[in-house]
């Protein structure tokens, strides 16, 4: 359960404790800038997981570079994920720095550009239709960078510099170096003057460590030790998460090409690599210092799916050397790997739905009548144990996919995505139900 104001529910906080950060502020946010984006996120959500169930075997055949896959994995990156961290951030950020976005209807037009683009998109690559899909392309830039510059704006007048605020200085970067270098990747690739699996392997690495893990490393510096009451721990391993990962990103996002055949090009994607897996273990460091040291010892459901996303997180780093290394010629080892770093990110998201939109619905329709009459804890909003059962079903599907994968076990790898699509689909009903949830 969050972290409540004084008297909601029927135990009062203990006379002497400290003040605890919330999800909410004093600047106003409307909620519905992050609630479009949730919804239309859950809905990515539910499509991908019915597409999983259909592509698995795709995936065990070790088909990562399909097109029908490519928008698979485009529907939980670019829809579940970065939509998500979208909204999360229109809400996160008065809590983090103490400033809501510079211009909120500019929020409007990324959200509008990135949910168009990516219905484009993955429509054009299901029917192979080139036009459409620089089109979906072009809208998913105009996403990103309005994104990025309308959080750079937000970001330049903030004069507290903590940890979180550099974190998400380095992911507005990448937000626009992300765009920019898959519009030259897609050019190289069509000319044929690029090398495939270097090109996509850059590509994806600068989003999800460039963008994604950044914003993971910033959020969950606040998040986490809010939900798990682990105040005071020490920072280091977080802050060398976060200077490793950008470091990483920074050397990814040099192109290929662009070291001319020099022997700083031939140690580049090395260096980047170890940069790399030393932010993931610096962060799964801060993430257990912060499990270990809570206060509150029972873990509810999301902060158990968020556990499963840290684990699943040193699983991908062990994969990362045999699977990259090896690269096309191992392609289900490859496939695997990406099933479990997408995975890992996958469930960590996934947890936070059950702490913050709960969280926001109680806010905005429950807290206005505390001391009017009597209103339900943030955590009587659901079904804990149905959350529960939602968590065993994400992350027994993913794990049995990627096991799946790993094997070129076709049909386990259907039955797999069949249990996390009920899983998935479990929570996007519980979710839509908290979000209707309107007080008697």
């Amino acid at each position: 359960m969050l972290p409540l104001p004084l008297g909601v529910g029927s135990a009062p906080a203990p006379r002497g404790a400290p003040a605890l950060p919330s999800l909410s502020s004093s600047v106003l946010v409307p909620p519905w800038l992050a609630g479009q984006h949730f919804a239309a996120a859950l809905v990515c959500y539910g499509l991908g997981a019915l597409g999983l169930v259909v592509f698995a075997p795709d995936l065990a055949r070790g088909w990562f570079f399909v097109p029908r896959v490519i928008a698979l994995v485009h529907f939980f990156t670019l829809g579940w994920i970065v939509l998500s961290i979208f909204g999360v951030l229109c809400q996160f950020l008065p809590v983090a720095v103490g400033r809501s976005l510079r211009f909120l209807p500019l929020a409007h037009v990324s959200f509008g550009a990135q949910s168009l683009g990516l219905a484009l998109f993955v429509a054009a690559l299901l029917a192979t239709n080139r036009s459409l899909l620089l089109l979906g392309a072009l809208l998913l830039t105009v996403a990103f960078v309005t994104f990025a510059l309308n959080l750079a704006a937000t970001l330049v007048a903030v004069r507290e510099r903590s940890l979180t605020y550099w974190a998400l200085a380095g992911a507005a970067v990448f937000l626009l170096v992300t765009p920019a270098y898959g519009f030259v990747l897609a050019l190289g690739l069509h000319d044929g003057i690029t090398d495939r699996f270097a090109t996509v392997g850059h590509h994806a690495h600068i989003a999800l460590l460039g963008v994604v893990f950044l914003v993971v490393i910033g959020v969950a510096h606040r998040l986490l030790p809010m939900f798990l009451l682990s105040h005071g721990v020490d920072e280091r391993a977080a802050w060398l998460a976060l200077g490793s990962t950008f470091a990483a990103a920074t050397i990814l996002a040099v192109p290929p090409g662009a070291w001319g055949g020099s022997s700083a090009g031939a140690i580049a994607v090395p260096v980047a690599g170890a940069l790399g897996g030393a932010g993931v273990i610096a962060f799964v460091v801060q993430a257990a210092s912060f499990f270990k040291h809570r206060q509150r010892r029972a873990l509810d459901p999301g902060m158990r799916l968020a556990a499963a996303g840290v684990l699943g997180l040193i699983v991908a780093l062990l994969l990362a050397p045999f699977a990259l290394s090896r690269g096309l010629s191992a392609p289900r080892l490859l496939t695997t790997y990406f099933v479990v770093l997408l995975g890992s990110f996958t469930l960590f998201v996934a947890g936070h739905y059950y702490k913050i939109v709960p969280f926001l619905v109680w806010n905005h329709r429950y807290g206005p009548l505390l001391g009017k009459q009597r209103v339900p804890k943030v955590s009587e909003l659901f079904s804990e144990r149905v959350a529960n059962v939602d968590a065993a079903l994400l992350v027994s599907g993913l794990a049995g996919v990627a096991v799946a994968t790993a094997l070129g076990a076709e049909l386990l790898a259907r039955v797999a995505a069949i249990v996390f699509a009920a899983g998935a689909w479990l929570q996007v009903i519980v979710i839509a139900r908290i979000a209707a949830r309107k007080p008697a």
